[in-house]
């Protein structure tokens, strides 16, 4: 008994640990936390990331999959990705999900082109965070899928940029590029092909074959 009482005393006289966290649905997708790279995994959604007091910059991307309607087929969508700088307290989790209410494609690729969203903490309290977009250009995207070096940062390489702090940011930006070799002589037609496509396809067509793209990258 006297054992019993001694070990209850000793938990209560224990420093207290706090976690903090930050949650989100299953429609986004972490991809950085003040400047390091956030893995995740293709068959399960990370939908906590545990954070430390202070200010953090945490890169997101809104990543659904929208049923069409008409059939049974559904459509990805996927936003640039977006930084969240949050002040958070200590022993405070917070929630995040969409400003708004997603029913179909159009909804769904209206909030792509401008994320917006709503922080709740769950100590009552508002939480303090500014939303920052980021923007990548799309050719980039196509020089790196034929081989050739990128003119411009790719998404993941702007998100990891804006949050890392400016000596981390010069570091990021600075970083030597993967230049891969330029594509045999045998896939220049492939290449040509293409390029041929990329200018026939209207706007729609060249998001949705992007958003495939960068899932192959």
């Amino acid at each position: 008994m006297k054992k019993a009482m001694a070990l209850s005393l000793a938990l209560l006289a224990a420093p207290v640990t706090w976690a903090e966290s930050l949650t989100i649905p299953m429609e986004f997708q972490f991809v950085a936390l003040d400047g390091t790279k956030v893995s995740t995994s293709l068959f399960s959604h990370k939908d906590e990331l545990d954070l430390t007091p202070g200010q953090r910059k945490i890169a997101l991307q809104y990543k659904d999959l929208v049923p069409e309607s008409v059939g049974d087929g559904h459509r990805r969508i996927s936003s640039s990705p977006f930084v969240i700088t949050l002040q958070v307290e200590q022993g405070v989790d917070y929630v995040l999900k969409a400003d708004r209410r997603i029913v179909d494609i159009s909804t769904a690729e209206a909030y792509a082109e401008a994320p917006k969203v709503v922080i709740t903490a769950n100590n009552g309290a508002a939480a303090q965070f500014s939303l920052q977009q980021t923007q990548s250009d799309e050719a980039s995207f196509v020089d790196k899928l034929l081989g050739e070096e990128p003119k411009a940062p790719s998404p993941e390489e702007a998100a990891l940029a804006a949050t890392a702090s400016a000596s981390a940011a010069a570091a990021v930006s600075s970083a030597p590029k993967e230049i891969k070799p330029a594509p045999a002589q045998g896939d220049d037609r492939a290449e040509e092909m293409l390029k041929y496509w990329w200018e026939q396809a209207d706007d729609a067509t060249r998001k949705a074959f992007m958003s495939w793209a960068v899932q192959q990258l």
